[in-house]
């Protein structure tokens, strides 16, 4: 009922800071008791209000964190996603929320927060820290969300990028044209530099680059001319393949394949 009663205030967006400070003060004794959609949903629900609730927030951290097992995927990208919007401080919480998470998870998580564009410094760097660790388990659509992700938020995470390469170098093969254009395009922005990496993303690239649609055609050479990377044999298809197709080019994507 706690649960409930915080989360249908904050979810109708109506401002109840009495209410909001009883509940806090109840629920942080009885943290215990709760399952964990209620501990995810209460400190989802006192984020989303903007109201703050230290005691409750430290409480749901400190319960939370032993019972992560007993999370669904849902649960714990709220859990973690009220943590950083709080700007509350759990870095137990968050790095057993990141061991917790499967590959696919921890990229969904950091693809989430890129997407939303919202800050969340401390959760970034528990994923980027267990990430690095298990790219080998991740598919080719794990390792290309990671990497945009964190070059997204602009978040620096050196270690995960050079596992990244490590791991997606062999594997170009698998790689759609738009993950090869969005991975070329996540080292550029990120600044992280990739020589094998772009090599093996030119090289597959170069043959294939009639499968390319006009965004990451331009997205791709916008990336090699970014990185500094020389690719004159995928530059010389990219040219020759836009030529014919520039009518199908946005203003920004015929700017970024001439710069």
């Amino acid at each position: 009922g706690l649960a409930n009663t915080a989360w249908a205030f904050a979810t109708a967006g109506h401002a109840a800071p009495a209410l909001l400070d009883a509940i806090a003060a109840k629920t942080a004794l009885r943290v215990g008791e709760f399952k964990p959609q209620e501990l995810s949903n209460t400190a989802w629900a006192f984020a989303t209000a903007g109201h703050a609730a230290l005691a409750l927030l430290n409480a749901i951290a400190a319960e939370a964190a032993l019972r992560v097992g007993e999370f669904n995927v849902q649960a714990l990208a709220n859990t973690a996603w009220a943590f950083a919007t709080a700007g509350h401080a759990a870095p137990a919480l968050l790095d057993a929320i990141a061991a917790e998470a499967a590959p696919r998870e921890l990229s969904n998580t950091a693809w989430a927060f890129a997407t939303a564009g919202h800050a969340a410094p401390a959760l970034l760097n528990a994923i980027a820290a267990e990430a690095a660790l298990r790219v080998g388990e991740f598919n080719v659509q794990a390792l290309v969300n990671t990497a945009w992700a964190f070059a997204t938020a602009g978040h620096a995470a050196p270690a995960l990028f050079d596992a990244i390469a490590a791991e997606a170098a062999p594997r170009m093969g698998e790689f759609k044209p738009q993950e090869l254009s969005n991975t070329a395009w996540a080292f550029a922005t990120a600044g992280h530099a990739a020589p094998e990496l772009l090599d093996a993303i030119a090289a597959e690239a170069a043959p294939r680059v009639g499968e390319f649609n006009p965004q990451e055609l331009s997205n791709t050479a916008w990336a090699f001319a970014t990185a500094g990377h020389a690719a004159p044999a995928l530059l010389d298809a990219i040219a020759a393949e836009a030529a014919p197709r520039v009518g199908a080019f946005t203003e920004q994507g015929l700017a970024n394949t001439a710069w």
